[in-house]
């Protein structure tokens, strides 16, 4: 097959179980949207880049990022396969494109699950500890820096194999565990807003814009991360009930419901407290102490534990999916397409994955790592609005199209372009040199695995 060759997926080939319906699928993405970002980055981006007007940063995050889920949307409705934009991006630009685009979604999911697992343990520590007065021996308590005494960050090492371990037990039982947590999530963010709201000072808010709207634009740049992990519910659609129909309204609402909480919470965090006191990892919780409400801060801090949780195991779900994608097509060894005869999961890519990314969280300090994952999926968003021009030169239509589609794309590549424009240039250095390692892996693993076009 040449470099360009393109594949359409076969629906159902991967042999898994469809046991998702429409509430599972919107809650996967609920539960990996509303996550670390709406917890940490708000604060920090108010604080040093937007100010109050962090609100419209959101409001222009979930235009470029709703445009690109319309796009999905299209391509779940004609595609209805797990593996999502890389898929996408075989059947219409080839076999090489495809590559790139999947090498960086197991980048996203990947590092992001690793990453966000070393964010709960910090909490979760806090909480153990201010709560209960319980205290990791400090050898246990974070990523290998002998100068500081620690070795292994053993609560993030055994999240992620308890969160893995669940993903390799069955999809439908890793949803209901979700849907019960991003109940709660909502309860817990519901709370904040009625509490913070009551403390609402309008001197907070009266200088909207202390960074200008060049503060805005770029505050952009950064909580983009928020909104990053909407695409893993078009993962499972070889898992869900009725594809073509259920994957796109589930996209839809699921943005629309995150957006809405983006836009009240990060309103009330900054109407209740000065945007200059928010540059902390735990704003919410920091908010409610600020304004002497210590209860419902320590509801705060254990939702924002609980939350976490949702979102590594949606984040772990797209990353075993993508990867037994890339293992169906030849470019990972054929032991890792396996699915499990009773469970109905592809368990040894998920067991596997999971040891390795388990070995990430507890031992290596994740930060650097961690900003390659804005780039590289905005890099995936990117390719696939080319894709969505492709099908329709193509004239394939499936159960959902895009509205005024020669209007919304080329303001979708505009928005991408200008949000990362707004990234610095170490974090487009290492992207280079992320892709040229999957490059080299490429043309390595092509001429030595045999392809199954099964």
């Amino acid at each position: 097959m040449g470099l360009f060759s393109t594949k359409i997926p076969k629906v159902g080939a991967a042999g898994l179980a469809r046991h998702l319906n429409l509430l599972d699928i919107t809650f996967i993405g609920v539960g990996a949207i509303i996550g670390a970002g709406i917890f940490v980055i708000t604060g920090q981006a108010a604080a040093t880049t937007a100010g109050p007007a962090i609100v419209l940063s959101f409001l222009i995050g979930s235009i470029a990022i709703g445009i690109t889920a319309l796009i999905y949307a299209e391509m779940s409705s004609i595609y209805p396969v797990s593996g999502s934009a890389y898929n996408y991006t075989y059947a219409t630009l080839g076999e090489f494109f495809a590559w790139l685009v999947g090498w960086n979604l197991l980048l996203e999911y990947g590092v992001a699950t690793s990453a966000v697992a070393t964010g709960w343990s910090g909490y979760f520590r806090t909480f153990i500890e201010t709560n209960f007065h319980l205290a990791l021996p400090t050898a246990l308590s974070g990523s290998y820096n002998p100068a500081a005494g620690t070795y292994v960050d053993i609560s993030a090492f055994l999240v992620i194999a308890v969160i893995f371990t669940l993903l390799a037990i069955g999809i439908k039982e890793s949803a209901r565990v979700n849907n019960i947590i991003v109940y709660i999530k909502i309860v817990v963010l519901s709370i904040f807003v009625y509490f913070g709201l009551q403390h609402f000072d309008i001197e907070n808010i009266r200088n909207f814009f202390p960074f200008g709207w060049q503060g805005m634009w770029h505050a952009t740049s950064l909580i983009i991360f928020a909104y990053l992990g909407f695409d893993a519910i078009s993962t499972v659609a070889e898992e869900t009930k009725d594809p073509t129909k259920t994957i796109p309204k589930a996209l839809m609402i699921a943005l629309a419901f995150s957006t809405m909480f983006f836009i009240l919470v990060s309103f009330t965090l900054t109407s209740m407290v000065s945007y200059t006191e928010l540059d902390v990892p735990h704003a919410l919780s920091f908010a409610m102490l600020r304004v002497d409400e210590p209860f419902i801060a320590s509801i705060i801090a254990l939702g924002a534990v609980v939350t976490i949780t949702t979102v590594m195991l949606v984040m772990g779900l797209g990353f075993t999916r993508v990867a037994h994608a890339l293992s169906r097509d030849g470019f990972l060894p054929a032991y890792f397409r396996e699915v499990h005869p009773k469970y109905n999961t592809p368990f040894k890519v998920t067991l596997y994955g999971g040891l390795f990314l388990a070995i990430l969280a507890g031992f290596i300090p994740l930060k650097i790592l961690a900003e390659l994952v804005n780039i590289g999926t905005l890099f995936a968003y990117f390719v696939v609005g080319i894709a969505i021009i492709v099908l329709r030169k193509k004239g394939l239509i499936g159960t959902f199209r895009v509205p005024m589609f020669w209007v919304l794309i080329p303001l979708n590549f505009a928005l991408l372009i200008f949000i990362m424009s707004g990234l610095e240039l170490h974090t487009w250095i290492r992207f280079a040199v992320w892709s040229g390692i999957g490059i080299g892996i490429y043309f390595m693993m092509r001429g030595k695995l045999n392809r199954d076009e099964a």
